[in-house]
């Protein structure tokens, strides 16, 4: 056997187990552009999404699902241990009454809402996630509307990044919807 030929069987057998794996990326690439390119958050999506391709071997819209449940839950969670650092910090009893309905709302997202949204997810249900994604989106723009009037928000940029992912976790569960459960 000459070194070309050497070269070529090793070469057609590198080939044979690199496809398989660049043809699965390619196509959650185009799951993910079709999934984003319909989101009100493109890059957010895109950015949320991309690390779960990357990270597991097969993923669909089940699973993309499931992950921005869990970043939306892994987010309330921060917010709620910042509260809880920075309420004693805080001097303005406006503010501090706002944290407090925040952190309630923040809560009340973790323990009832997103538990909710994941079992219906696990019944198949996805109309009533997408209620559910709604019903924390209004959570969070009712704490947005408490520090309407006040000097400070310390929370608008925790909500505004948890109210997108909530606009990222409905396109894909509209997804979901039109594929499986009829209208």
């Amino acid at each position: 056997m000459t070194l070309t030929s050497f070269i070529s069987i090793n070469l057609v057998i590198s080939l044979i187990f690199l496809v398989a794996p660049i043809q699965s990326i390619l196509s959650h690439t185009g799951l993910l552009e079709q999934i984003c390119g319909q989101s009100p958050d493109y890059h957010l999506c895109v950015m949320t999404l991309r690390s779960s391709i990357q990270h597991r071997s097969k993923e669909d819209m089940t699973g993309f699902t499931r992950l921005t449940l869990h970043i939306m839950n892994d987010n309330a969670s921060s917010t709620i241990e910042h509260v809880h650092k920075d309420y004693w910090q805080i001097s303005d009893l406006e503010v501090k009454k706002a944290l407090k309905y925040c952190l309630i709302s923040y809560n009340r997202v973790i323990d009832t809402h997103l538990r909710e949204a994941l079992n219906a997810m696990e019944e198949g249900d996805y109309k009533i996630v997408k209620q559910i994604i709604h019903i924390i989106d209004l959570e969070i723009e009712s704490c947005n509307n408490k520090f309407k009037n006040l000097t400070i928000s310390p929370l608008r940029d925790t909500n505004r990044y948890m109210q997108n992912l909530c606009s990222v976790t409905v396109s894909v569960v509209n997804h979901l919807i039109q594929r499986y459960q009829p209208t």
